[in-house]
């Protein structure tokens, strides 16, 4: 489990992180960083509404633990769901955070700068201009000032 407080420190210093990256002109890893804190925002938000008290889960052993927490019994097919889905698609999390209607009706612009964020970047090479790195980085953080 990834306790819910350090979930909230690896928001800030993840962020923190991406901001210190674009100042050194390395906006590939910046936008990496910065997409992981909003990652990492969203999970929060969902230990918050799925009422996951001892942190995140990060394998099925420790979403079953939820799972057969008799007093979520009204949450099991959403917890079901969770623990099959990849963990790292900002739309899927954004959906089980509870703030889904929230982003998609009132910060739609940040939400589509923000959406096009994959883990996968980590394995890229490409080029990446600094205008959207900064474009990017000011989505996501307008996003985090919402949910956390």
């Amino acid at each position: 489990m990834i306790p819910k407080d350090t979930i909230r420190a690896l928001v800030k210093k993840r962020f923190a992180d991406a901001r210190i990256l674009f100042r050194n002109d390395r906006y590939s890893a910046a936008m990496y960083l910065c997409g992981y804190s909003l990652e990492l925002g969203l999970k929060h938000g969902i230990c918050t509404i799925m009422k996951f008290d001892n942190g995140f889960p990060e394998n099925k052993q420790e979403f079953n633990t939820y799972y057969l927490d008799t007093t979520k019994t009204f949450l099991r097919s959403t917890i079901r769901e969770l623990r099959d889905i990849r963990h790292h698609r900002l739309q899927d999390l954004l959906r089980y955070s509870g703030e889904q209607v929230n982003i998609e009706k009132n910060f739609a612009e940040a939400w589509n700068v923000a959406i096009n964020w994959t883990p996968e970047m980590r394995y890229k090479n490409d080029v990446i201009r600094r205008k959207r790195v900064e474009r990017f980085i000011q989505s996501v953080r307008v996003i985090l000032n919402e949910i956390m």
